[in-house]
């Protein structure tokens, strides 16, 4: 991930010439306003975190775009309004409540929206390509979406909870560290391989990636994982490491750990953050979030409840014990 540090930005116009800039300097896409609106303010919140991107719109009006092929994937939620789209023949009509694919990969498209409140998350073509490259790890065709709607209900709300994750760490804002924002992209872009229809989900394993790579395989990857943990490291890091593909060190873990490498990472994480609250000191302003999300951790509950299964008590306790 890039060392770009992540912004978030939030404008607010009555223009809608000022929307449109705002629109097309996001997106790219050529935006019309047909209506203005009756005293609606437009409201753009954008979180860019370099190799993706959160924004919350509203959009009191009824605009047209078109947009000239690009490398981005953009995903929209709808929270209220309607939105039709249309590429290369394939039309959706979208409403409150729908998920789709505003924008993909390689294509052109045009559409319009109408007073719509609604989530996008723009994925870069880098990320993509390495999330592709876990789920087919031959690499000899390029990624494809072949469908603007999910595959079913199910992934279409597991994509919205994911959403939901995005959102807390946009509320960060530059605060949100690369322990948080790299583990988020790689995420968003492999949920987004298997929510939307693509060329590269449901490939069978290869013969490579089930034998038995032996232990030396997770040797080399817990001692990468050691030495590593506190940066932005993923499951394509450490399989590149251990000299294996990303398939093969997921089933060498089960075989000789029970486990996976980003369990095996979390739980390293979660022990270096037992160590720091050991050593910090409240009267100096150390606290549990502050600490916790420096290593990944951001949901107070959540981390209370993985460190008291792991510890025997609140992260609270070892720092004011």
């Amino acid at each position: 991930m890039s060392d770009v540090p992540a912004r978030l930005t939030e404008r607010r116009t009555e223009s809608g010439d000022e929307a449109q800039r705002l629109l097309h300097a996001a997106y790219g896409q050529r935006f019309r306003a047909v209506d203005r609106p009756g005293g609606g303010k437009y409201r753009m919140r954008r979180f860019d975190a370099d190799s993706f991107a959160y924004n919350e719109m509203a959009l009191p009006a009824h605009l047209e775009f078109t947009k000239e092929p690009h490398d981005s994937l953009v995903v929209v939620s709808v929270d209220a309004g309607r939105a039709q789209r249309s590429s290369e023949g394939e039309h959706g009509r979208f409403a409150a409540g729908d998920v789709f694919v505003g924008h993909v990969p390689g294509r052109p498209c045009s559409g319009f929206t109408t007073d719509v409140y609604a989530a996008a998350v723009t994925l870069g073509a880098d990320l993509l390509a390495r999330a592709a490259a876990i789920v087919d790890p031959r690499r000899g065709r390029p990624l494809r979406f072949t469908s603007l709607t999910p595959v079913d209900r199910q992934r279409a709300a597991h994509w919205e909870r994911l959403r939901g994750h995005a959102a807390g760490v946009a509320e960060l804002g530059d605060e949100a560290g690369p322990l948080l924002i790299g583990p988020l992209a790689r995420l968003l872009a492999g949920t987004a391989l298997q929510v939307f229809p693509n060329t590269h989900v449901g490939q069978e394993p290869s013969r490579v990636d089930t034998r038995d790579t032996g232990t030396s395989v997770t040797a080399r990857a817990l001692a990468y994982i050691d030495a590593h943990a506190h940066t932005d490291i993923g499951l394509a890091d450490i399989a590149a490491a251990a000299r294996v593909t990303p398939r093969a060190l997921q089933y060498a873990f089960r075989r000789h750990l029970d486990t996976t490498p980003l369990s095996h990472l979390r739980r390293v994480r979660l022990a270096s953050v037992h160590a720091e609250l050991k050593a910090a000191d409240p009267l100096r302003g150390d606290t549990v979030t502050r600490i916790a999300a420096r290593w990944g951790f951001l949901h107070p509950s959540r981390f209370s409840a993985v460190y008291r299964a792991e510890y025997g008590c609140s992260p609270r306790v070892t720092l004011h014990g």
